[in-house]
């Protein structure tokens, strides 16, 4: 085959030679090259979006997945304490909700003051610290009971500095207002 070949080309020589390509040859090339160029892009800009999509979708199936787990074993928790002693499961919803409701308010009216509520949740800090302790500790209680009041007693403790603090914001406010009001 190679020798067929090359006898054709030695015998045709001048036929190639004298040969020119078509004047539109390049032109041609030129518009396939940017017609492929265009489609690479666009091609690209899919799978960016693609990317995109898969990355938008998992972080919302994680953040579903965490939301539920949390809910879930804040439910879990609740139930835990209610096979213990009702009474005192039914008290610890009431007071971390309450806890809840007043750092909520403490944080509101604490936006005027940022430095006092810095200090402010410094010494909250600890008093959390104590309870979320307490709460691991609860399930190698031997008594659980026990463990749950001295929870109940925490969370009384932190809604009383909370108080304290909304005491102190709002008189802080009202001192406040009185200078304005005096000053004009």
């Amino acid at each position: 085959m190679k020798r067929n070949l090359k006898k054709f080309v030695t015998e045709n020589r001048t036929a190639f030679d004298s040969a020119h390509p078509p004047k539109e040859l390049w032109q041609r090339i030129e518009k396939e090259l940017e017609e492929r160029e265009k489609s690479a892009d666009q091609i690209t800009v899919r799978k960016m979006l693609i990317r995109v999509f898969k990355v938008a979708a998992i972080t919302f199936l994680i953040g579903t997945a965490g939301i539920l787990v949390y809910f879930y074993g804040k439910k879990n928790a609740y139930e835990d304490y209610r096979h213990i002693n009702p009474e005192l499961a039914a008290e610890q919803q009431t007071y971390s909700q309450l806890v809840l409701q007043k750092k909520d308010s403490v944080a509101i009216i604490a936006t005027k003051n940022p430095s006092l509520h810095n200090e402010f949740s410094k010494a909250l800090s600890q008093i959390e610290a104590n309870y979320e302790t307490l709460k691991q500790e609860f399930a190698n209680s031997p008594n659980k009971e026990l463990t749950l009041a001295a929870m109940i007693r925490n969370l009384q403790a932190q809604i009383e500095v909370l108080s304290q603090q909304m005491e102190i914001l709002n008189y802080l406010d009202k001192n406040e207002n009185q200078t304005k009001n005096e000053q004009i």
